[in-house]
């Protein structure tokens, strides 16, 4: 039997409100938009949403490449969000439906999921958590937990309330993590003391959002938006940096030393990691992958208008791939409401480890990045 969630159970919960003044609606008189549709307007309208322009992934844009910002990112995941849940609505109505499904909930979210993140990527992240403990917040800083707080405290819409004042369903939309931190796992550095959507402070406008659901489960909406998040920062990510002579795809995909390296750096890292099993397991079917997918041949990039426009070509494949991948679940699992091909999971982990090993930890932008931190 389908497992109702408890926070999708009637249209007029999910379109409720935070605040119920006059201004606070939205249903102007001739106005014909939805309730989320708004969401999404006044998302769009914001100055946290205008701000993510200055916001860069992880390098700053005088890196000698237009790289992508979390605006454009975010603009690319919303797409590729909204598409996805179009397509499970047309494919599974009936289970789209008693999840709650709507395409307009899940663009809002998408628009809105990067909003607290700092520049330069995680490393400001974690030193805005270190300043934060360090000054008395126990809860630190997290980019998640701080997208709820711009969302629900910080922007400005109407000087009657505060936020943007935007539904229920879009904001539990936007609950990646729906819990507060938790302190007892710093120690071990679980995924709880990592990763989390909410402040302390912020927890009455979470338990509106939640309405007592203590299961700490992502609603559907979020599922979509969290795995659009994951294709959309893969791919463009390694289009970025692949143009930027970053990553040397065609030695991974030629099997050579390089490719050896790779490997054991991530083995070493995370021997658990079910993507460098299968990538251990199997290293001619993820060379063979590359080779097919980017069509390298065993070329070196060459930064041409042909290898552009083949790479931007790549990367609008990949996305459509990966997004037809999917299906919605009637049970919840570590993936949220959806069902994920592990053929594709696993080269979704692949891709992302390629962009880690060859930007993130990479050593002159990690020098760059330690800049960063010391004069920011």
């Amino acid at each position: 039997m389908l497992a109702i969630p408890l926070l999708t159970q009637t249209q007029a919960f999910r379109e409720e409100r935070c605040y119920k003044t006059v201004s606070a609606t939205g249903n102007k008189p001739g106005d014909q938009r939805s309730s989320f549709q708004i969401d999404r307007d006044r998302i769009v309208y914001s100055s946290a949403f205008r701000r993510l322009a200055q916001v860069t992934q992880v390098v700053s844009t005088n890196e000698g490449h237009v790289f992508h910002n979390r605006l454009t990112h975010s603009l690319k995941v919303a797409q590729v969000a909204r598409r996805l849940a179009e397509r499970l609505l047309k494919e599974q109505p009936e289970i789209a439906q008693i999840l709650g499904v709507d395409p307009d909930v899940v663009e809002a979210a998408a628009l809105s999921h990067d909003l607290g993140h700092p520049p330069f990527g995680h490393i400001a992240e974690m030193e805005l958590d270190v300043c934060a403990r360090d000054s008395g917040l126990f809860d630190g800083f997290e980019g998640n937990a701080q997208s709820f707080r711009i969302l629900t405290r910080l922007d400005i819409h109407r000087i009657d309330y505060r936020g943007l004042n935007l539904t229920r369903a879009t904001l539990n939309a936007v609950l990646k993590y729906p819990w507060v931190r938790n302190p007892a796992g710093e120690a071990s550095n679980t995924r709880q003391w990592r990763k989390y959507s909410v402040y302390a402070l912020d927890r009455q406008m979470f338990e509106f959002v939640r309405q007592g659901d203590r299961l700490q489960r992502q609603s559907a909406e979020a599922s979509i938006m969290d795995f659009a998040d994951d294709v959309t920062y893969s791919v463009h990510d390694l289009e970025d940096f692949y143009l930027a002579g970053l990553i040397p795809l065609e030695l991974l995909a030629a099997g050579t030393d390089e490719f050896e390296r790779f490997l054991e750096d991530w083995h070493q890292e995370h021997p658990q990691d079910a993507g460098a099993k299968a990538v251990l397991g199997e290293p001619a079917r993820f060379q063979n992958f590359l080779n097919a997918t980017y069509n390298l041949s065993g070329r070196y990039r060459t930064g041409s208008v042909e290898e552009r426009a083949q790479i931007q070509r790549v990367s609008s494949q990949l996305i459509q791939k990966y997004v037809t991948s999917v299906r919605l679940s009637e049970t919840y699992s570590p993936d949220g409401y959806l069902e994920r091909d592990r053929q594709c999971e696993e080269e979704l982990r692949f891709l992302q480890r390629i962009v880690w090993y060859y930007v993130i930890s990479n050593s002159r932008l990690a020098i760059q990045k330690y800049g960063q931190r010391k004069n920011h």
